[in-house]
């Protein structure tokens, strides 16, 4: 025991040291939203930091890009003195300045853009209360020092962002994010608050379990760790895509139509363009930076078609029926020639490796003679070129050594480069073999001065695959996995994925493209933050800090207790044993297939998977008794609307109570109005419903900021689409994993008829958790509520009525019924004659006695039947 606590204690100490590459920290909502919606983080909300002669505080710091104005407040640090120091970002010097109370204190610095845009830059304020001093340092190097009475105080309460402290309020917020605050003590670490959550308003320190409290928080470790569907498009043609690294613009091309998404914006525009172009089958696009423009590839007719976007037109037509023999090809624009090169590709059951080239100014075809290493005929593998454009490097793919496909063909999991100078290959090395086989999405990243690339993988053996982003070393044989994964629907050439990356926006784009026929083509755009450079990677200590020790320790004693209790139950197990025990005996039970809210979205094999048993007894009639199982909350993300508002986050857990009120309308506004045969609801009928009598501007305010905290909420769910298309915002769930209870219900109730017992059985599981959206009272849900009660009551009363059904069965389909109507006089009278037939009277009598009380309150008139007419035997459901 003690070798294994002693070992793990070494191990922990090997993880502490290593310097994980995972994105942490706190953006700060600031421009362009309400006041009340921007980011505050007070450090010592409740009691204030009581310091005596030197002090420290420290953080790390980084801008965000693109925003037209950087001004505002970093932090403001005040005191029992009503003494303030801040930093505040002055937009006419474009420098830092600390203010000393009324006055610029002196002490002014800038940060070069890359660093304050794409790295982390840790800051640290040293002050002397005695001598009244204060040094100002910038990763480690001292800046200046400056001497002020202000810098006095000893009663301390410290605040990024917006201040909401008396009279110290701002509201003026830098475009930032910081992590991991520090505060020291006489040179000794006291506080640190890594600022590392998912989700919450509170961050707690390592040390002490101290809180700091945060207002409208978005934390970065969901961003980087997440990948969202930004947008969805549907075309006509086969899609190509290409990308601009210059404006960071993704194209998207199809038949009629030509899309572009602009990270920066994160918008989508449209072109329609005034006659169709060819679109054959395996087409490719790219960007030539050199005419500014993205064009059609398409090597076997050696046709290059230009996009101009201004007279919205191409420079020449393509073959629509034409079909590609370089399927999946890896397509690249070489800067050190302006080239535009092809390796690779499938058609006509052969795998190639030729290397075509295009040269753009010549407009000339070559297919290259090659030399050094064999380069193996693929497809499906992923390239990218370096900066300087001289060596493009393949990774990976399917293919096989001759080229045919019926000569064994598998995947590929080398790392091979080409030589555009010298025209040659050269093999670097290959992967270790992979349990489970994956293919490439067709770029690779190259980060200029890293000996690294990340890319896509998936699995080519399914076709509900996903994507996984990997980084990988140009030099070694090892890669490492990054992120989440997203849906991928792979089927060989009527699938692709590209990946691109955006440095001035600290992005990846992934487009992937599905065609299930010729005519049509599904893109989805996604996004993720992504940073090579510094803001992914956190800054190693010089040494173990003595908050790591504390949780090592702990860590260590908790194991040793966890080994001694399991030493005892061994010992006890040993010592009983030879002893009998007795097992109990359980009652006999129906094997049954249980209704799960995945099943319910599956319909194809509902009539082979969730048939309904049925008992027959000589000289009697048939009764149906099949197994309804109450839906309990899936481990996964989940939404149910009838019962109690619930929604699960994509970990399982019960995220309901993040939701306010306000939050909970506007997401059931929007979402219903998707739903149930409409088609969105416009911004003019969200204002009047949820802020009547406001004037369009607040309106629209008090819109946008809930529509960015509703987004960080459905976030931890799963891949969604927001959107306002036809003035009208319209929601909906892009993950299959998501489940709504809602949908299921709509996708059975479509088919459902009252003989259809495998339909009714499905639909009795969700809606026994109750009515719709149960305790939840607005006057524009009425409808809706009216509509799926005018759907379940006459559905579950007509099954029961032209059935013969057993009285369990029938108890739980009356309370169904009761969810929606509780004076339902057919539900309460066929109860209360299946409980009789369970020879359950007490129970049928209070049933009876409770609907009697409670129909004469609402009527006025007591109910015309008395308990022994409900109960005849003549009318009771026959039992088994």
């Amino acid at each position: 025991m003690y070798r294994i606590t002693s070992l793990l204690i070494i191990l922990l100490f090997i993880c502490a040291g290593s310097n994980a590459q995972e994105a942490y920290g706190l953006e700060f909502a600031c421009k362009n939203i309400a006041q009340e919606a921007r980011t505050s983080l007070d450090v010592f909300p409740d009691k204030p930091l009581i310091v005596k002669d030197k002090y420290a505080f420290s953080f790390e710091l980084a801008f965000l890009p693109f925003y037209n104005s950087y001004f505002g407040y970093v932090f403001r640090l005040t005191d029992e003195k009503k003494q303030n120091i801040d930093l505040i970002y002055n937009v006419q010097t474009q420098s830092f300045n600390i203010v000393t109370g009324n006055d610029f204190s002196g002490i002014s610095f800038r940060i070069n853009e890359d660093s304050l845009y794409h790295h982390w830059n840790r800051l640290q304020f040293d002050i002397n209360t005695t001598t009244h001093t204060l040094q100002v340092s910038i990763n480690g190097q001292l800046l200046r020092s400056i001497h002020h009475p202000v810098l006095s105080g000893r009663q301390l309460h410290l605040c990024f962002g917006a201040s909401h402290r008396k009279p110290f309020k701002s509201f003026d917020v830098a475009p930032m994010r910081i992590k991991d605050v520090k505060i020291y003590k006489d040179n000794t670490l006291q506080h640190h608050w890594p600022l590392d959550q998912v989700r919450g308003n509170i961050d707690k320190d390592l040390l002490t379990g101290q809180i700091v409290s945060i207002s409208n928080p978005i934390w970065l470790r969901p961003r980087f760790n997440e990948w969202q569907l930004a947008d969805s498009i549907t075309m006509n043609g086969n899609a190509s895509v290409a990308f601009d690294p210059t404006s960071e613009t993704v194209y998207i091309t199809g038949r009629d139509t030509v899309y572009n998404y602009n990270c920066s914006a994160r918008t989508l525009l449209t072109q329609t363009l005034p006659r169709s172009q060819g679109t054959p089958a395996g087409i490719r696009a790219i960007y030539d930076p050199v005419k500014k423009q993205f064009c059609n590839f398409f090597p076997d007719k050696q046709q290059v078609a230009y996009y101009d976007s201004t007279a919205g037109q191409w420079d020449q037509p393509l073959e629509h029926d034409a079909v590609t023999t370089y399927w999946h090809a890896n397509i690249l624009f070489s800067h050190y020639d302006s080239a535009v090169y092809a390796l690779g590709g499938y058609g006509n059951f052969h795998y190639k490796n030729e290397v075509l080239r295009y040269h753009t100014r010549q407009q000339s075809w070559e297919n290259q003679k090659v030399s050094g290493d064999f380069f193996t005929p693929r497809y499906l593998s992923a390239a990218g070129i370096n900066k300087a454009g001289d060596s493009i490097y393949i990774l990976g793919g399917y293919g096989s050594l001759a080229g045919d496909q019926l000569l064994n063909p598998h995947c590929l999991y080398d790392l091979t480069v080409y030589d555009v100078k010298r025209r040659s290959f050269k093999s670097i090395y290959k992967l270790k073999e992979p349990e489970e086989p994956f293919a490439f999405a067709s770029n690779m990243i190259i980060p200029n001065g890293k000996q690294e690339y990340y890319t896509l993988i998936y699995a080519n053996d399914r076709m509900n695959s996903s994507l996984q982003l990997i980084k990988g070393s140009l030099k070694a044989p090892e890669y490492s996995k990054m992120t989440s994964s997203f849906p991928y629907r792979f089927y060989d050439t009527k699938s692709a994925a590209y990946l691109f990356y955006c440095p001035q926006n600290d992005k990846l784009i992934a487009v992937t493209l599905f065609t299930p026929k010729n005519n049509i083509t599904h893109a989805k755009i996604y996004t993720i933050q992504f940073s090579p450079y510094g803001l992914a990677v956190s800054t190693p200590e010089k040494h173990i800090p003595v908050y790591v020790i504390r949780l090592l320790i702990a860590a260590a004693v908790g194991l040793s207790l966890l080994l001694i209790a399991a030493g005892i139950s061994f010992f006890a197990k040993n010592k009983n044993t030879g002893e009998q025990v007795a097992t109990p005996v359980l009652p006999t039970a129906d094997v049954t297939a249980t209704v799960t809210p995945a099943d319910n979205l599956r319909t194809e094999n509902l009539h082979e998977q969730h048939l309904p048993e049925i008992n027959v007894q000589e000289d009697a009639p048939i009764a149906i008794n099949f197994p309804v199982t109450t839906q309990a909350p899936t481990p996964g993300p989940a939404v149910y609307l009838f019962g109690q508002f619930t929604v699960l986050d994509n970990t399982g857990n019960d995220i309901t109570r993040s939701f306010s009120p306000l939050l909970k309308e506007l997401f059931l506004l929007i979402f219903l109005h998707s739903l149930m045969g409409k088609h969105g609801i416009s911004s003019e009928k969200v204002n009047e419903l949820l802020w009547p009598g406001r004037s369009v501007k607040d309106a629209k305010n008090n819109r946008s900021v809930n529509l960015v905290k509703l987004k960080n909420l459905l976030d931890k769910t799963g891949a969604y689409t927001l959107l306002k298309e036809n003035d009208k915002w319209i929601f909906h769930f892009n993950d299959e994993q998501v489940y709504v209870d809602l949908q299921a219900y709509l996708a059975l109730l479509a088919t459902a008829s009252p003989q259809d017992t495998t339909t009714i059985a499905q639909i009795a599981g969700i809606v026994h958790r109750g009515a719709f959206l149960q305790e939840t009272e607005y006057v524009w849900l009425d409808k809706f509520k009216a509509d799926i009660a005018a759907q379940v009551i006459p559905l579950l009363t007509q099954f029961l009525e032209n059935n013969q059904v057993a009285p369990e069965l029938t108890i739980h389909l009356c309370d169904c019924i009761l969810h929606f109507d509780a004076l339902s006089e057919e539900a309460v009278l066929l109860k209360c004659k299946a409980l009789v037939a369970l020879r359950q009277h007490a129970s049928a009598r209070k049933v009876y006695t409770s609907f009697i009380a409670e129909y004469e309150r609402i009527y006025g008139v007591p109910f015309e039947m008395d308990y022994a007419q409900v109960v005849d035997p003549v009318n009771t459901v026959s039992s088994l």
